[in-house]
């Protein structure tokens, strides 16, 4: 593809042939600022406004800032790949699939209202899923990179949790955003250890986006300027996930890391040297042998282990109640308490502490289940994509969290889809499959040509490094 005059060297355009601006061009360029304001607004400043006088605002987020912002992006980002031909043909039949499900989840919302009564809940899905599913649709390596898309995301994120650090350290617990109104929050004493929750309203949702973060940046860790800066940024995520003092986030994130070393050795264990075999390998077993029982009885000495912190006595009366409730609780669901009788019934909590649980409760069980779905169809395709222990570790890491905690309400969603994206699907086969129709008339090369007119164009374009935080 040619480039344009005075622009930055190893830049590629969509249209080949073009030397000025034009109005695909404008509109890629239009699509990315959106998409970085969207990440700014969902990692800074996530501002929202709750049904009035509700005691739990934090249920019912109406308005998103960040679903505003990622509707804009749709319409930019979706006239572009419209008007481009830049479609996915590889993700046809998933993306039917998911859209299948997406009308069923309206149809069950609209024929389940009069229980639900509360219709932000399935705008606020909608919205975010679509955002997801018209990412899917498009063929996006090319347009994420000409972009730094994943660069800004990068630095994003590791300024927002430093800054969040910060705000720790000042002894505050939260900030909320609740109607345009910012709100430093003193902490509380909850089980009488001292939380963290930064932006996302519960220390379990702001542990959720710090273990997407983290297995984002060691998908994308070659976007990074050197080693340093990427063990640095790891270390906020991690130090984050501390502060937060959610115990299985913190087991998640060591899942993830581990996860990560294991395919590493893996993909690299003819090349590694004996002696690291023969004693690094061994001394690395030993460590996180020695990591996992620490965490145990660390865990245990807080929290009961065979009830996993009382969540099975909780999922049972979730279910009971669900059982007696299938139209869902709709605005009733944080006044209807779970009466925990494993534990004598003097125990109360407002939600089943699982995300799917509590989407069956509040919204009934045909809305409850189309989500689950979402989820299955996301899981079981990404393993198809990219199957191997760090993307089952990541998932792992992930599920634990959704099932044990109220992990991601509404208001995550959008950056959560986000990371699903750019963690699972983003590079899979693209540039190869961009050379394969390189050739002329647009047919498929074989491989050795595939590869001769990689090296070709890459002796033409000149060095230029990895852009970075």
């Amino acid at each position: 593809m040619n480039t344009l005059n005075g622009k930055a060297p190893g830049r590629k355009f969509w249209r080949t042939g073009s030397h000025s601006l034009n109005k695909e061009d404008y509109l890629d360029t239009a699509a990315s600022v959106v998409l970085k304001i969207m990440l700014i607004v969902a990692l800074f400043c996530p501002i929202s406004t709750t049904m009035e006088g509700s005691r739990h605002p934090q249920y019912y987020q109406e308005f998103l800032l960040v679903n505003a912002v990622a509707v804009i992006f749709l319409l930019f980002y979706g006239i572009a790949t419209i008007w481009q031909k830049r479609w996915n043909r590889e993700n046809l039949v998933f993306c039917i699939k998911f859209l299948f499900v997406m009308c069923c989840y309206v149809f069950f919302y609209y024929l389940m209202m009069d229980s639900i009564q509360w219709k932000w809940q399935g705008v606020n899905c909608v919205i975010s899923f679509g955002f997801f599913l018209l990412l899917m649709c498009g063929r996006n390596q090319e347009w994420f990179d000409r972009h730094h898309i994943i660069e800004f995301a990068n630095r994003s994120i590791v300024i927002s949790n430093l800054i969040g650090i910060l705000v720790y350290l000042q002894g505050y617990a939260s900030v909320y955003w609740y109607d345009f109104k910012f709100q430093l929050m003193l902490p509380q004493a909850f089980y009488g250890e001292k939380r963290f929750e930064w932006i996302y309203y519960h220390k379990s949702q702001y542990a959720f986006m710090l273990l997407l973060s983290l297995a984002f940046v060691l998908v994308h860790r070659k976007k990074f300027i050197n080693r340093v800066t990427l063990a640095l940024s790891i270390a906020v995520l991690l130090s984050g996930l501390y502060i937060s003092h959610v115990n299985t986030a913190m087991v998640g994130g060591g899942l993830i890391l581990v996860s990560f070393c294991v395919d590493w050795f893996i993909r690299n264990f003819k090349k590694i040297k004996l002696w690291i075999k023969v004693v690094v390998i061994p001394l690395f077993g030993a460590g996180v042998l020695g990591a996992g029982v620490m965490a145990f009885q660390k865990i245990a000495a807080e929290r009961s282990v065979l009830t996993l912190g009382s969540r099975t006595y909780i999922w049972q009366s979730a279910i009971d109640l669900i059982l007696k409730r299938p139209e869902g609780l709709g605005l009733r669901f944080t006044f209807k308490k779970l009466s925990l009788n494993g534990l004598g019934g003097m125990v109360n909590t407002n939600n089943g502490h699982n995300i799917f649980l509590n989407e069956i409760l509040r919204l009934s069980i045909p809305v409850g289940v189309c989500f689950i779905i979402f989820f299955v169809l996301i899981i079981v395709y990404s393993l198809e994509k990219k199957f191997s222990f760090f993307t089952l570790g990541i998932w792992g890491a992930l599920l634990m969290s959704m099932m044990m905690d109220y992990a991601v309400m509404n208001s995550g969603w959008t950056l959560m889809v986000f990371f699903f994206y750019t963690v699972f699907f983003l590079d899979v086969g693209a540039q190869k499959k961009e050379a394969a129709v390189s050739g002329a008339g647009g047919e498929p090369q074989d491989d050795r040509e595939i590869s001769e007119a990689t090296s070709a164009e890459a002796a033409k374009a000149p060095d230029s490094p990895d852009i970075i935080i």
